[in-house]
């Protein structure tokens, strides 16, 4: 993040500086500029503003282009601006305390330090896209924009709220390609295929660049500790956004979200958030969906009752997909999760780790 200074230099100083390089003085520049030498000596001291006639003035007499001039005032009443909010946004950091800093913190979202309450605030600010904190209930949770009001109202507001803002500012929306459900659906197979690469980062990693080709954008945001959630869809702009948090830990946890997700894409309407493990009807045929689209109906008979490293192998490979996501399904049929788990990849996603397998 870029420092910004803590000072301001007025045009005035400039206007100094140019007097001393010519031998000039105030009195000899008032009758230049044919003003009065008050009005100079308080444009020197930076009381008063430089107007775009006086800039012009400034132009013939010193050779230096009124644009020059009329930069310098603007820099300087932004940076007024600017010291002058310090104070104001450190005013607010009691209620930034209600959001995640130290996630945000430790995973570089936010890079200002805590004692810096005025930098936190900012940046905060930034991640969700208001002027003021008093803002956040108006624009995230009451806002007339669906995806971000929707589900918000709960005890984990701040959490939920964070982690969506997140996935906005990832997504990269202005460079997708327009959403193309066609092409989306023919590319099921392609995706079907990549849980199956012996490394699930990069699988995933090319999983993301096949979906903006189709208009769908998705991102992965760390989960936020205390807030459970897998992974949510939502349209922004006339594009799906799906967001996931790895929050499994495991390629076939990873891997059934995404589909479950792209469920959602596919079976439902874009007027609100889909969360995953919401527990609805929508919920509900969305994991229908992940598990229809990687294990066919036609395939099922197949999945094991009985702890049959073998079979799942067998299956996995006749379908072209990883055997953790075979051994997945044939866990959540039979209720035994205490077997193959040598065929699951765990992923370690930390602050300091980043994103890796093994």
């Amino acid at each position: 993040m870029t420092t910004l200074p803590d000072y301001a230099v007025s045009p005035g100083d400039h206007i100094k500086e140019w007097l001393d390089d010519h031998g000039i003085n105030a009195a000899e520049l008032a009758r230049r500029l044919d003003v009065t030498p008050k009005h100079v000596s308080e444009l020197l001291s930076g009381k008063a503003p430089l107007s775009a006639t006086v800039a012009l003035g400034l132009e013939r007499v010193t050779g230096i282009p009124a644009r020059i001039w009329n930069r310098f005032e603007a820099g300087y009443r932004e940076d007024l601006a600017r010291l002058a909010e310090t104070d104001r946004l450190a005013a607010q950091y009691e209620q930034a305390k209600r959001f995640p800093l130290k996630y945000l913190r430790d995973w570089k979202f936010v890079s200002a330090e805590s004692r810096d309450k005025a930098g936190t605030v900012r940046e905060l600010l930034t991640i969700f896209g208001i002027a003021h904190l008093d803002a956040f209930d108006a624009t995230w949770v009451h806002g007339k924009v669906a995806y971000r009001r929707a589900t918000l109202a709960t005890d984990k507001v701040y959490e939920r709220a964070t982690w969506l803002a997140l996935g906005e500012r990832e997504a990269g929306i202005e460079s997708l390609s327009d959403y193309d459900r066609a092409a989306l659906e023919a590319l099921l197979p392609q995706l079907r295929a990549l849980t199956a690469h012996a490394n699930p980062v990069e699988a995933l990693e090319e999983a993301t660049e096949l979906l903006r080709g189709v208009g769908v954008a998705l991102c992965l945001i760390p989960p936020i500790p205390g807030f459970g959630v897998h992974g949510a869809t939502r349209w922004i702009a006339g594009h799906p956004v799906v967001q996931l948090s790895v929050r499994g830990k495991t390629d076939d946890q990873l891997w059934f979200t995404l589909f479950h997700e792209l469920g959602h894409v596919l079976l439902h309407g874009h007027k609100t958030v889909f969360f995953q493990g919401a527990g609805d009807q929508a919920e509900a045929e969305a994991d229908e969906f992940a598990s229809s689209t990687l294990v066919p109906e036609r395939y099922r008979d197949r999945l094991p009752t009985g702890r049959n490293i073998a079979a799942v192998s067998d299956l996995a490979s006749d379908l072209g997909i990883a055997p953790s996501i075979v051994l997945g399904q044939a866990q959540r049929i039979t209720g035994d999760f205490a077997w193959g788990q040598r065929l699951k990849v765990r992923l370690i996603w930390a602050p300091d780790a980043g994103e890796e397998s093994n």
